[in-house]
């Protein structure tokens, strides 16, 4: 009910009813404990997210999970939008040089900040289009077959995402195509800390069973600690990223501790 009432009201009205919102929202929990990094609002908490289900406790899955401390009050960046934003932040130039960016299906925090920046030429895509929670006329693409020349991009953002693809390899090797030499790929997924192989099982279809089996009802497998092997048989050489400068390791941006960015080079 509510979808279909967001849908019938004019775009820039309810663009301003949300942005209202989300700014008295953000003055509420205004304060000094964190800092969301992306939006530079300072808030006494975040909000609460994620999914509580037993099979993710089980298996103790990193970047999945109801975590307290998770989504920014103002921009709505969860934990892992603001991981990824102080790699490209701290440990790349992309916001100072002339790049190009692929986003698969981009994060709105994430994207209303990249997209600002001149010297980023952006493309963004999504395998599903889930109604408001992209941006207005968001290209599909086929992960299979990505509609890109070979190494077109210097970098490619693809957070959260493999997770939902049954044919995965394919969809790795697609993103490494289309990477330059000497280019990266952020491929970050949701990872067992139980598991040291990946578990997957393709006749499971049925939206409770994936609950049960994957920890979502569109999860397809539960990645182990084999998923950097998977990454480095594409081609990829892979890096390991957490920051841990001293704001960090107060955690003022509100992180996931257990959670490491999965950063793979094209050589």
């Amino acid at each position: 009910m509510k979808k279909a009432i967001i849908n019938i009201i004019p775009s820039p009205i309810s663009r301003l009813i949300k942005k209202i919102y989300l700014t008295t929202r953000g003055y509420y929990y205004k304060g000094s404990e964190y800092k969301c990094p992306i939006c530079n609002h300072n808030f006494r908490k975040m909000l609460p997210g994620g999914f509580d289900l037993e099979s993710i406790k089980e298996n103790e899955i990193i970047g999945s999970g109801r975590r307290d401390n998770n989504i920014c009050p103002y921009c709505q960046s969860t934990d892992r939008d603001r991981l990824v934003y102080i790699y490209l932040n701290q440990e790349t130039e992309i916001f100072k040089q002339k790049v190009k960016i692929l986003h698969i299906s981009p994060e709105p925090s994430l994207y209303n900040k990249i997209r600002k920046f001149s010297n980023i030429i952006y493309e963004t895509g999504t395998k599903y289009a889930e109604g408001i929670y992209y941006h207005d006329n968001i290209n599909s693409i086929d992960l299979l077959g990505l509609p890109f020349s070979d190494g077109e991009f210097d970098m490619v953002i693809c957070n959260h995402v493999l997770e939902h693809i049954i044919d995965d390899n394919k969809a790795i090797s697609e993103i490494y195509r289309v990477t330059r030499n000497g280019g990266s790929a952020i491929l970050q997924v949701p990872i067992s800390n139980k598991l040291k192989l990946t578990y997957e099982d393709n006749s499971i279809t049925d939206k409770k069973q994936r609950e049960i089996h994957f920890g979502q009802f569109d999860h397809v497998r539960i990645y182990g600690q084999d998923y950097s092997s998977k990454l480095e048989k594409a081609g990829f050489a892979v890096q390991l990223f957490y920051p841990t400068n001293e704001n960090n390791s107060k955690n003022e941006f509100a992180l996931n501790k257990k959670e490491k960015l999965h950063i793979a080079h094209k050589k």
